[in-house]
């Protein structure tokens, strides 16, 4: 089963992964597609957060941290 990797793109491509509920940088989908291959070597789905699907995503639990602290 493949990781669900969601992200949010600003306009000039450069944006922000969710890895385990925290925002990881990235300047443009090639280094996107890096830090997908870097956390989850067994694959993953790409999955654009919009302002459209933020609120269910949210209510999901996408965003939460996957810390133990």
């Amino acid at each position: 089963m493949l990781t669900q990797l969601y992200y949010e793109l600003m306009e000039d491509n450069s944006g922000y992964a969710f890895i385990g509920g925290e925002p990881e940088y990235f300047r443009s989908l090639v280094e996107l597609h890096q830090i997908g291959n870097e956390f989850y070597p067994d694959g993953y789905d790409l999955h654009l957060v919009t302002s459209d699907n933020w609120q269910q995503l949210y209510d999901m639990g996408v965003f939460d941290n996957d810390c133990d602290c």
